[in-house]
């Protein structure tokens, strides 16, 4: 008997013995791996063979990463998997190194792509729990919250479920806490802690808002571009304001004061030149290879495109004025752009204007509108209807928009009106709409007749097929206009690179120049010509234009000119060699 239980505690001795470290690693193998994976919750190890170079190049790596990683509870350890094959074959140690984190005994993959400490580190404590974790006591919410750079803790002991809120989270932390006491002792339900963020935030209200609140709370005014920050802005996909410079330094603290009054549509990033990962992330976004000093980028994830700007002084004036033009230089062609396209134009039907929409439909709109104004009860309105949709069907060009206004339900201050149905053209002229009344008599022909009168021949039925012409370069710049567009570019024998721009458009101005010496520099070359359109005044639908300045080569040869983009240098050189490498014609005699 006294055998037996001398060979039991051998074996218990044993089998709990001390597993040795060298370096701060556990020496682990068959012998001793269960036991590690019973003493520490939190267990790193690393698979690896004596004769990999990768391996001996990331194990001063993992000494520090295991040093670095002791204060939150991780526990490294390493497998040579030569001298324990079986236990590498059974952990699908394939590749070396190959690191696995053990969380309470059950494996989860690590990556093995780097020898990055800090992305090492970082993918430990963010791997270091579950999206919803239970916690029972104040040692446990402790370390959790060390862990975790934001962390949602729930003490209101209830039926909600917070599944649904984490996968609208995923870079955040959830915690329940169980403890009756420690629930009974806090004052509310939930509470968001963010490293970032000096104090915890807390959240009294139903489930069905948690999302909404982490979303509008649970983040600082300025990332600095952590994981779960760039996780956060992949996500919401605003456009990002960044700058180099020192987290919580003297420009951060300057930026946090400004970003409040962007919060809503643009976030601030500002990147630390110490912080490794966090300037990566930015980088790859901007697809620069370095974060300048004294520069403001503007990244939009709409264009995935990076507009940058200089500055001299830092102080807080100087920085938001720098910043609204930035801002405008990049926004304004967008929402010109969107602005454009929301207008009526003549495409055979009559539009409905209303009050509403009438300043902006007509007197901001580049086309002529041809107006009804009329009464639903009018009969002469009501008989006179079939032939102004007959006028807009004929019609049909893009530059005459036919329009009616119901005058009894939208008073229209400074339009005169006497009687019904009353009809007036605005015409444009430059920057200016003039009105005319129209008081022919009231058939499809008097109406024709009246716009062909004051806005030039008016084609209707079958187009004629367009007579192509030599235009002659005469070294200049073409202005193109809605009228002549057509003969100057899609009816020209040439082809034709057009600049799309608007005058306010900072990038527009920069370009002039060079665009005035390529016309000059190809003057001798009959078999192009170089032109460009205001698109705020005039405009065509046979492109489409979305920002500015927007190049475009119409190249001929076909029944319809191709139309290539140019999105390269707006230089004179790199303009010109985009035209000989896209042109149609070889040589002049080709014409």
């Amino acid at each position: 008997m006294k055998f037996f239980l001398l060979l039991a505690l051998t074996l218990v001795i044993i089998s709990t013995e001390q597993i040795p470290e060298v370096d701060g690693i556990l020496q682990l193998s068959r012998r001793n791996f269960q036991q590690a994976l019973d003493e520490h919750p939190r267990l790193l190890v690393k698979f690896y063979i004596d004769t990999c170079g990768y391996c001996q190049k990331m194990k001063p790596v993992f000494i520090q990463l295991a040093q670095r990683l002791k204060e939150y509870g991780f526990v490294l350890g390493e497998v040579n998997a030569q001298e324990s094959k079986s236990l590498a074959a059974k952990h699908d140690a394939k590749a070396y190194p190959t690191l696995k984190l053990f969380r309470n005994g059950v494996s989860h993959d690590f990556p093995n792509s780097s020898d990055s400490l800090e992305m090492l580190f970082e993918f430990a404590l963010q791997h270091s729990y579950g999206p919803i974790t239970k916690l029972q006591t104040q040692e446990e919410i402790d370390l959790f919250l060390k862990r975790s750079n934001i962390a949602v803790l729930k003490y209101v002991n209830d039926q909600a479920d917070l599944s649904s809120v984490s996968l609208d989270h995923i870079q955040v932390r959830f915690g329940i806490v169980e403890n009756s006491q420690l629930q009974q002792g806090y004052p509310h339900k939930y509470t968001l802690i963010n490293k970032d963020i000096e104090k915890p935030i807390h959240y009294n209200g139903d489930i069905d808002g948690l999302s909404e609140f982490i979303s509008t709370k649970g983040y600082p005014l300025v990332f600095s571009l952590n994981e779960e920050e760039f996780m956060k802005v992949e996500s919401d996909k605003k456009p990002l304001i960044g700058f180099a410079g020192q987290k919580n330094g003297v420009l951060h603290k300057r930026l946090k004061y400004i970003a409040e009054q962007y919060a809503n549509s643009t976030r601030f990033v500002i990147i630390d030149p110490q912080l490794e990962l966090c300037n990566r992330r930015f980088e790859y976004l901007i697809k620069q290879s370095q974060v300048a000093q004294n520069t403001i980028y503007y990244y939009d994830y709409e264009t995935k495109k990076t507009t940058t700007t200089t500055f001299n002084d830092d102080s807080v004036g100087s920085l938001k004025k720098a910043i609204d033009s930035l801002i405008e230089e990049v926004t304004a062609p967008k929402r010109e752009a969107e602005r454009l396209a929301k207008l009526i134009k003549g495409d055979g039907q009559v539009h409905k204007l209303t009050k509403e929409n009438f300043i902006e439909q007509v007197f901001e709109n580049h086309r002529h509108i041809f107006v009804k104004f009329y009464a639903p009860w009018c009969g002469h309105c009501q008989s006179l209807a079939p032939t102004f949709e007959k006028l807009a069907q004929e019609l049909n060009r893009d530059d005459i928009v036919i329009a009616e206004v119901d005058h009894t339900a939208n008073q229209i201050d400074d339009i005169p009106i006497e009687g019904y149905p009353t009809l007036y053209l605005f015409k444009q002229e430059g920057d200016t709409k003039t009105r005319k009344e129209y008081e022919g008599d009231r058939s499809f022909q008097g109406m024709k007749a009246f716009l062909e009168r004051n806005l030039g021949k008016v084609e209707s039925g079958e187009k004629k097929q367009p007579e192509f012409s030599e235009i002659k370069n005469e070294g200049t710049v073409i202005s193109l206009t809605s009228e002549n567009f057509d003969h100057v570019v899609l009816n020209s024998k040439q082809d034709v690179l057009v600049k799309f721009f608007a005058p306010w458009c900072g990038h527009c101005k920069a370009m002039a120049e060079s665009y005035k010496e390529l016309a000059q520099n190809l003057k001798d070359n009959q078999n192009v010509l170089i032109a460009e359109m205001d698109w705020t005044t005039h405009q065509t639908s046979a492109v489409e234009i979305k920002g500015f300045p927007t190049l475009i080569f119409f190249k001929k040869g076909q029944d319809k000119p191709e139309q290539i983009k140019y999105q390269s240098a707006r230089t004179a050189e790199a303009l010109a060699k985009f035209i000989e490498d896209n042109n149609s014609f070889v040589k002049k005699e080709d014409l």
